[in-house]
Order: C-alpha cells, then sequence, then structure tokens
C-alpha cells in the first residue's frame, strides 16, 4: 500500500529537498486549498496528480490530463485504502 500525501500551500512553503526523500514512485500525491495554484511545481513528484475536485472549481484551476480530479468521497475512499496520509 501506498502513502497519501496531502498538501495544501503552494511548494515553496515547503522544502523540496526533505519531500524528494520520503515521497516514493507509488505513494499519491493529493492537492487542496492554494496547492492547488501550484501543481506544475508539485508534477516532479507525481505522474499522476490527485486534485481535490471543488478546490480546483473554486480557483479556476485547468486540470491537464495528468491530472485527476477527485470528489469529498474519493477523498475519503483514498485515505481508508492507504497504508497512511501525511498532511504538510
Amino acid at each position: 500500500m501506498s502513502t497519501l500525501h496531502i498538501f495544501s500551500k503552494p511548494l515553496n512553503y515547503y522544502s523540496a529537498n526533505q519531500l524528494e526523500n520520503l515521497i516514493l514512485s507509488d505513494d499519491n500525491v493529493l492537492l487542496v486549498g492554494d496547492a492547488c495554484f501550484a501543481k506544475k511545481q508539485f508534477r516532479q513528484f507525481a505522474d499522476t496528480l490527485l486534485i481535490l475536485e471543488q478546490d480546483a472549481q473554486v480557483r479556476a484551476i485547468k486540470l491537464t490530463d495528468n491530472d485527476k480530479a477527485i470528489s469529498y468521497e474519493d477523498f475519503v475512499a483514498l485515505t481508508l485504502s492507504t497504508n497512511q496520509s501525511i498532511t504538510w
């Protein structure tokens, strides 16, 4: 099982060097809140970024082919199906 990494702030808020060592290739990266604005920066950690659909809509974020919008229900199911979740 993988880890779910949940980010709510843009990448420059975090130490990217630290994150590179903690996010594995089979982990999921979910962007919520203002982290949605920095989806291009978070791309280095995952081929497909998960983005909370409602947060993307209210921020007028356009999703690309490598983005997957998820609902709150999907968010809950994903949290329950992963080994652990980390909120940054």
